[in-house]
C-alpha cells in the first residue's frame, strides 16, 4: 500500500488511519514490525513526535505492541479479545451497563456459538476441552472462577468463527470482572457437571443438544447476576468498581 504525505491540520490521526488500513490489508502481518520512526517520519513528511502519537493510537486500539531495545519497535498483534475489552470497558461504563445486561447478551449468543461448535469443533478442540476439564482447581478461589469461564472460552474457540470467538470472550471478560469483584468468597455459583455434559453434546455433534444445555447452564447462574443487580445497582455496573 502506498502511503500519502500528511496534511498538517490532521497529523497523527491521518498517520494512524493509513497505518491501520495497511495492517488490515495485510501489508504487515501479526508479529511483523512496522518501519521505524525515522522511516515513517520521512514517508509521511511529519515529525517523529507525530509518528509516536500515531503508534500510541494503534497500541491503544490493540493493533500493535511496542518493544524496546536494539530489536524493538512497533509490532502488529494478533486479534486479541482483551484489547477490545479494554476499549469497550469505558464505553460500556458510560452506558451504565449492568450485570443483568451482560447475562442477557450471553444467553442469546453463547448457546448459538455452542451449537456451531458442535458442528465445527475439531478433534484437537475436543481433546483440549477434555484435558482442560480434568484439571479442576481444588478450592473455590479466583483461580476456580477463571477455570470455569475458561471452558466457555474453549467452546467459543471451537466454533471456528473468529468473530463469535471475539464477541464471546469480550463478554466473558466482563463477566469475570464482575464475578471476581462482587462474589462472596468461597460461595459455589455452579458445580462441575454442566461442562462435561456440554462437551459430550459437542463430541456427538448434537448442535441442538449443545444449544439447549448451554442455555440451561447459563440460566443456572443468571440469578446470581440478578442478585448483584438488586444489591449493588449502579455500583455493579461496568466501569464503576471493576
Amino acid at each position: 500500500m502506498a502511503f500519502q504525505r500528511i496534511d498538517k491540520s490532521r497529523r497523527f490521526l491521518q498517520v494512524s488511519k493509513q497505518l491501520r488500513k495497511s495492517i488490515f490489508k495485510g501489508d504487515y502481518l501479526p508479529g511483523q514490525r512496522l518501519p521505524n520512526e525515522r522511516v515513517l517520519a520521512e514517508i509521511f513528511g511529519v515529525s517523529r513526535i507525530i509518528i509516536r502519537e500515531a503508534v500510541w493510537d494503534l497500541k491503544r486500539s490493540g493493533l500493535v505492541e511496542t518493544k524496546r531495545g536494539a530489536h524493538g519497535g512497533a509490532f502488529v498483534q494478533k486479534m486479541r479479545h482483551d484489547a477490545v475489552t479494554a476499549v469497550m470497558r469505558d464505553v460500556l461504563g458510560l452506558a451504565n451497563v449492568r450485570p443483568v445486561d451482560i447475562m442477557e447478551v450471553r444467553l442469546l449468543i453463547e448457546p448459538a456459538v455452542a451449537a456451531l461448535a458442535a458442528e465445527k469443533a475439531t478433534e484437537m478442540d475436543l481433546e483440549e476441552m477434555r484435558t482442560y476439564l480434568e484439571e479442576i482447581p481444588k478450592k473455590q478461589t479466583d483461580k476456580y472462577v477463571r477455570w470455569q469461564i475458561g471452558f466457555h472460552r474453549l467452546v467459543a474457540k471451537a466454533s471456528q468463527n473468529s468473530l463469535f470467538g471475539l464477541l464471546v470472550n469480550v463478554f466473558l471478560d466482563f463477566s469475570e470482572d464482575m464475578i471476581l469483584s462482587l462474589r462472596q468468597k468461597d460461595r459455589l455459583y455452579h458445580g462441575t457437571k454442566a461442562h462435561p455434559a456440554i462437551l459430550e453434546t459437542l463430541a456427538h455433534r448434537d448442535a441442538e443438544g449443545a444449544k439447549r444445555l448451554f442455555y440451561s447452564h447459563l440460566l443456572e447462574i443468571k440469578p446470581v447476576f440478578d442478585d448483584w443487580e438488586k444489591q449493588f445497582g449502579k455500583r455493579g455496573a461496568i466501569g464503576s468498581n471493576i
